[in-house]
Formats: structure tokens, sequence, C-alpha cells
């Protein structure tokens, strides 16, 4: 008979072949190894040797217990097989998402997705030289794992003014996005067979199971994983088609039209519309939010003289329409209770934050000479994310005052550099759970 140790090493070869097929982590050579170490120094083969019987007899016994022994592990690893395999991790929690545009501007390429990092160059991560195909409007899901944006194909030379792009076969496109930032294949892509026109921007509901964006005369809600779309008439406005916004409790969408706030139940009961102060709300900005437990909106119109943006909140129920502010771009924070917003005083460009009642007023330091396009609050409430084309940097809110952080510039010659001409509102900052 052949020597037991030159069956030891077929049998631990034998695991060690099945551990690289199986697609779970598992410890087969640990388990090869305890079957042999023994052996090795030959104790519990001693145990099993009398010498009144044959040594082929104690060797058969041997080698039914490693059969035993096999099967053991061969169930085992059958076992670990049948587990279901964890959701690949999302991207790095608090990341910042942005469509910006490649420096050689023109040509339908207006507009891939980058991720940015304080620490690391901005990397383009949905998006290639070449492919005639523009990316906008990046939305991190409420769970943080996925991104939703809009897709599209020039049809014609681009103009520099994005909202009248001759974009054909646009689209809202999902994808996942794992832990080094990278796309997956697309979740859902909910395709528009219509003529030429401005790209889609989608925004999630609160529950993370639909997205809607806006398209002429229509809102379009599609659910996040078929791809199933309802559609809800809504007034066409030649500026603002992405001026509205999910209720909190994700049962209505506010939509800006011309001096008014239309609001759309999603469970198919009729609209009511609101008229509010100014010429048209969400004409000259995209800001609109519901405050806290739904029971107001803020928005963006006019003044009362209606030359200068104003910001301005609403009750649910049309009622109490007053102006908070002079400025404009308001965004409101995660948890709807404060106003962040921008206004000019000799000059100068100045970041306010208020209450969502307009009171307790409180200006936030932003750099020097930083030209503000546009507003994120961080998903925890302590931070706001200001974009422009001199690039994207995060300042605190009072009372912390620490130092601004700069996740890219608008210079083309530097490793921090990014072209955000005409992408400026187009940054998205990921959700953190606990």
């Amino acid at each position: 008979m052949a020597d037991g140790f030159d069956f030891e090493a077929r049998f631990e070869a034998r695991l060690r072949a099945r551990a690289a097929l199986a697609s779970r982590p598992y410890s087969a050579l640990a388990i090869a190894h305890e079957a042999v170490a023994a052996g090795s120094r030959r104790r519990w083969i001693g145990l099993l040797e009398r010498p009144s019987r044959p040594r082929g007899y104690t060797w058969v016994i041997v080698v039914v217990l490693l059969a035993i022994a096999l099967l053991g592990a061969v169930t085992l690893v059958g076992a670990l097989l049948r587990v279901p395999r964890p959701t690949a991790p999302s991207v790095a929690k608090g990341s910042i998402v942005v469509s910006a545009n490649p420096w050689a501007f023109g040509g339908g390429e207006n507009g891939d997705i980058y991720l940015l990092s304080a620490d690391a160059p901005p990397r383009r991560v949905i998006g290639s030289d070449g492919d005639g195909v523009a990316q906008a409007c990046p939305t991190f899901s409420p769970d943080g794992q996925k991104l939703a944006y809009g897709e599209a194909r020039a049809s014609g030379p681009v103009t520099t003014y994005r909202g009248v792009w001759p974009v054909l076969n646009r689209a809202v496109v999902i994808v996942g996005l794992d832990a080094n930032g990278d796309p997956s294949s697309p979740i859902t892509r909910v395709t528009v067979l219509t003529d030429s026109g401005e790209i889609m921007c989608p925004q999630w509901s609160p529950d993370g199971t639909q997205v809607a964006f806006r398209l002429g005369s229509d809102l379009w809600v599609a659910d996040a994983t078929s791809g199933k779309t309802t559609l809800f008439a809504v007034e066409a406005t030649p500026w603002g088609q992405q001026g509205f916004a999910w209720s909190r409790d994700g049962s209505r969408i506010a939509v800006a039209g011309p001096g008014q706030i239309r609001v759309v139940p999603i469970d198919g009961r009729p609209s009511t519309v609101i008229s509010v102060r100014g010429a048209t709300p969400g004409s000259f900005t995209d800001s609109m939010g519901w405050t806290a437990g739904d029971e107001g909106i803020v928005y963006d119109g006019t003044d009362a003289q209606g030359d200068l943006l104003s910001v301005n909140r609403v009750d649910a129920d049309g009622t109490h329409d007053i102006q908070l502010a002079a400025g404009g771009g308001s965004v409101i924070s995660p948890d709807g209770t404060r106003v962040a917003y921008s206004y000019f005083s000799d000059a100068l460009h100045i970041l306010a934050v208020s209450d969502s009642s307009g009171a307790h007023v409180v200006d936030v330091p932003i750099p020097a000479d930083f030209r503000l396009e546009a507003l994120v609050w961080s998903p925890d409430g302590k931070r706001l994310l200001l974009s422009s084309v001199d690039g994207v940097v995060s300042v605190a809110v009072a009372p912390d005052s620490s130092t601004p952080i700069v996740y890219a510039t608008g210079q083309p010659n530097s490793p921090m550099g990014l072209n955000l001409e005409w992408s400026t509102s187009e940054v998205t900052w990921q959700p953190v759970l606990p």
C-alpha cells in the first residue's frame, strides 16, 4: 500500500482545488491542515493500531474516516455557496459626484460624470472622449447606493447654452457605484422617444423607489427598478425645466410654473394650483424644496418689482405666501428646517443661512473672489458645497469655522482642475446613512 502521507498530500491538494473554485472565501486550507497536522506526528494513527491487527486493516479505517471528513468538507462548501452573496458596497460614504465638460468644449461631448475627492484629482467615472454622449444632472439615491442621471446624444452643433441643446436619444439612466466609484451596467434606462430637446434631470423619491423628471409639458415618474412610467400633465416653461421637488413623504411633487406652483399627487388625484408672488418661480433657478413636515414650500421667484430674485415661502395649502429674503439659489437643509441662499452686498457675493421662516439669519464665510453659482447641503447639514466655474469647495455652517475644503478648481492646468462651465449646478453629495 502507498505511504499514508501520500494520501494525506493528495487529500490536501483536492481541498485546495475545491477552495480555488469556490465563489466565497472560506478556510478550506485550514480544514486540510487540521486533517493532516496530527497525522504528520502519527499520533492518531498510533491510537488505531493494535499489535494483533494487520497494518492494512488499520489503513482501511483511516481511509473510511478520511472519506467521512471529505464528505463533511464538501457539505460545508455547499452550504457556504448557498449563502446569498453580499451586495457590493457603495462608493465611499460622503462622496461627491459632478457633471462637467471636457476642456475642449463642443461636439456633443458636453457633460461627463466625475468623482471628486479632497486629496485627489477629479476622476471621470462615466463617459469618455469621443463617445458622443453627454451625461448631466447626476443625483444619488437616498440610500447612497445608486446614481441617476440624464443622458443624450447631440443631433447637431451643440450651443454654449445648455438649456436649448439639440439633443436626441434622451434617457434617464440609473447605475450602481462600487467602492471605487466605478459604475455598474445600467440598472434601469428610461428612454424618451421624442424629438430633440433639453436633457432630462431626474430627482429621486424619498424612499428611493422612483425617479421623476420633466419633459415638455409633462412630469414623468418612473419606477427605479422596472422603468415603468406614469405621466402627469403640467405646464411647460421655456426655463426652469428642473423646477420641481418631491414632498418629504413622497406623496406629492411641487412643480414650478409661470406665477404658480402646481402640486401633483402621484396617486392620480387631481393636482392643485397655488398662485405665488413673483413672475416666474423656478424660471431663473431650479431652487425649490419642502420644509419640515411638508408644511410649506420654499421657492425662488422675483421680488415685488419683478426685476430681482427673492427667496419665498408659501404654506402647502397655498396660504401665507411671503418673501424670506432678497437673493436666490435657495436650498433646503436635509431636515427641512433651514434655508441657504446667496445675495449681493456692495457687489460682494454673500452666503447666508436662516431658518425656514426667514429668521435667525447667519452669514457664512466663503473664499474670497469665489463666484458662487450653486449650493448643495452636506448630508449631515453641517457644511455647504459651493459650485461655480471657479471649482467646487465646501464650507462649514456656523458656528463651525473650519477651513474650506477644495474638491476641484476651475484652472485647466491644475491637477484639481475641472471645467464646470454650463454645469455648475449639476453636483450631488452622497447621503451618509447609519
